[in-house]
């Protein structure tokens, strides 16, 4: 080596080692390398140089200026790569025996090309050691330091909103399930009923009507079956007021004289046996003022067979009331029944219970008190005494309607209309119920006419009876 490269090592024993030397192994004397070429060399007859010998320095002692000073390790064996740990150099050398850069940015001693000193005998032939890479993570080192406190998981508590939600979803699941089944029983049984396709009518173009008042005329007949028309024996008027929450069942008189559309005057019973419902639906809305747009019809036997569905009704009754039920039950009704002429006969009267037969018989009374004054309050009696168990119904009934009642019920209602009432029975039966008798008190009086005896009636003000009673708000 030239003079000028060692000219700044004059106090050390270190050569400085340029880059370009290429030597993997940098961090070694130019001296000792020296000497091994010297001694292997033939061209020379000298004596061999001897390695230098040196000491590793003890960790707490620095090593004295001019002296030459390197750690001290044992040779690899052959084969493995073993690589030491490395150890900084302590002492304090100038600025040109280290060289700065590299790719941590901190200055090292030995070759530019490697970080750490090598403190084992040179390897010629062996590759040098991998190359750290710029970018290489650090590992943390083991149990050594402070971890970073990781923040608690919080644990999530039941909400109850998800509570709540899955119960409304629970509910109307159920909802959904008990709905599906009313409606398949309710149009299994509105199959039941007979459907009759309204007819031509003759309607008043100012009969009172309001959209929150439903109207539907139950017409109960004395015909024996259900191909029979037979006469109006009940004509009541059921008046739903959704705003009131009322229910008003209005009775007709069947001895009223009004004026039959195309027929002239008579009895208003006699429309019925002239054109039916559709014309006894006219005739009262053409004299009385009122608009009716649906009926339900039942028969003697329809109506019996719905009180016993419903398990009969209590009644309070005289002994002349008790008599003409029998007279009744023994001329007509236990014959259109098919049972015996002496079957089912009161004893004496009182708080009774009436089967089907019995009260369609007491339904029927009419020379009993003040004739047809009277039947039209009995007929409503009974009427709201099976409202009132209607309201207790229970499932065993639903067989009962289907077999016995409704083949013998008929309506000019249509299907859509039907299910739509019975969606809101269950709330009509909770109505409160209120009864009217047409013609009303001091409306009305009687005369001898064509048709017999009769009641001349004030129609004018049975209408504002029937408004106050009906259709307030």
């Amino acid at each position: 080596m030239s003079d000028r490269n060692n000219s700044d090592n004059q106090n050390t024993n270190t050569i400085y080692i340029p880059p370009s030397s290429g030597s993997p192994y940098g961090h070694y004397h130019a001296e000792q390398r020296e000497n091994i070429r010297s001694a292997s060399s033939p061209q020379h007859n000298s004596q061999p140089v001897r390695p230098l010998q040196r000491q590793a320095p003890q960790q707490s002692q620095r090593p004295q200026q001019g002296t030459q000073s390197r750690p001290q390790s044992q040779r690899p064996q052959q084969g493995t790569q073993s690589r030491p740990q490395p150890q900084r150099p302590n002492q304090q050398y100038q600025d040109n025996q280290y060289y700065n850069g590299g790719y941590g940015g901190e200055r090292y001693y030995g070759d530019p090309y490697y970080r750490e000193p090598y403190q084992g005998q040179p390897y010629p032939n062996q590759p040098p050691p991998p190359y750290p890479y710029p970018n290489e993570p650090q590992r943390r080192p083991s149990g050594g330091g402070r971890k970073k406190a990781q923040p608690k998981k919080s644990r999530r508590k039941p909400r109850r909103k998800s509570l709540i939600g899955r119960l409304l979803t629970t509910l109307l699941i159920i909802f959904l399930l008990l709905f599906g089944v009313y409606s398949c029983t309710a149009m299994s049984l509105i199959k039941k009923i007979e459907h009759v396709d309204t007819a031509g009518r003759s309607r008043r173009s100012d009969a009172l009507s309001r959209s929150y008042v439903t109207n539907i005329l139950l017409i109960g007949t004395d015909g024996r079956t259900s191909d029979e028309r037979g006469r109006s024996d009940t004509m009541m008027l059921a008046s739903l007021n959704s705003k009131t929450d009322k229910v008003s069942l209005i009775s007709f008189m069947r001895d009223c004289y009004v004026e039959i559309p195309d027929y002239g005057w008579d009895k208003l019973n006699a429309s019925y046996s002239y054109g039916g419902p559709e014309l006894l639906m006219d005739t009262i809305e053409h004299n009385f003022g009122i608009a009716i747009d649906d009926y339900v019809s039942v028969n003697f036997v329809s109506f019996a067979n719905i009180v016993d569905a419903v398990g009969g009704i209590d009644v309070d009754i005289s002994d002349a009331e008790a008599q003409e039920i029998n007279t009744i039950l023994q001329a007509e009704v236990n014959e259109i029944m098919g049972d015996g002429v002496l079957d089912d006969m009161l004893k004496s009267g009182g708080d009774l219970h009436l089967n089907g037969k019995q009260a369609l018989s007491y339904a029927r009374i009419r020379y009993i008190g003040n004739a047809d004054f009277e039947r039209t309050e009995r007929q409503r009696r009974v009427m709201e005494l099976v409202m009132n168990k209607l309201k207790s119904v229970n499932p065993t009934l639903l067989p009962k309607l289907s077999a016995s009642v409704l083949p013998g019920v008929s309506t000019n209602m249509s299907t859509g209309e039907l299910y739509a009432l019975s969606l809101r029975a269950p709330f009509l039966l909770g109505y409160d119920r209120q009864q009217l008798q047409i013609p009303a008190e001091g409306t009305y009086y009687g005369e001898y006419t064509a048709s017999g005896d009769a009641l001349i009636v004030d129609f004018n003000s049975n209408y504002d009876v029937i408004y106050e009673t009906a259709f307030t708000e």
